[in-house]
């Protein structure tokens, strides 16, 4: 862990959304993840939570004021009617933050295999806060976990910082805004 947030990173909080406030099932989880211009990744932050429709809402427009304007949120687009209908709620509810949407594609091991190799070679780095406990002990034991949420959310944040940077060759990032 490290004590303080670098000042150079490239910001994005990356969700895992689950509806419902049952103990045995998926957590929502909200994941802040950092990329430095020299390549270093930094979990920021997490939320993680089982709340109603409207509890996730609620923390997903809460945890978008505290981040701010700055800060990337990358939202999960189900397919079909409810997830058109979910995706233009969160939209309206966060008007003038960058949120972006995207389906998911491939199982949650399979879109945790880039952040698990930056992991692997020291790049990640864990910002000190009261919620590293519950963090690392579910990517420990990932993917033999029951719970994967944390992971998905991590992984979604760092699948999306990699599309809005882009590497010069010489170890630094810029920021490249994705057009719509």
């Amino acid at each position: 862990t490290i004590d303080a947030m670098p000042n150079d990173l490239t910001l994005c909080r990356g969700w895992d959304l689950a509806a419902t406030t049952n103990q045995t099932s998926a957590w929502t989880a909200g994941v802040l993840v950092g990329l430095s211009s020299d390549g270093k990744i930094v979990i920021v932050d997490c939320v993680r939570g089982r709340w109603s429709p409207d509890g996730v809402y609620k923390i997903v427009q809460q945890s978008t004021i505290d981040d701010g304007h700055h800060v990337r949120q990358s939202l999960p687009k189900d397919p079909g009617q409810a997830g058109v209908a979910q995706s233009n709620q969160f939209a309206k509810n966060l008007a003038g933050y960058d949120v972006r949407f995207s389906p998911e594609s491939g199982d949650k091991v399979t879109r945790a295999l880039p952040l698990s190799a930056q992991c692997e070679a020291g790049n990640v780095y864990i910002l000190k806060g009261e919620w590293n406990k519950t963090f690392l002990d579910e990517i420990s034991m990932f993917p033999g976990s029951k719970w994967k949420d944390q992971v998905d959310a991590a992984s979604r944040a760092y699948s999306e910082l990699l599309k809005m940077t882009k590497n010069l060759g010489s170890g630094v990032a810029c920021y490249a805004p994705m057009l719509i």
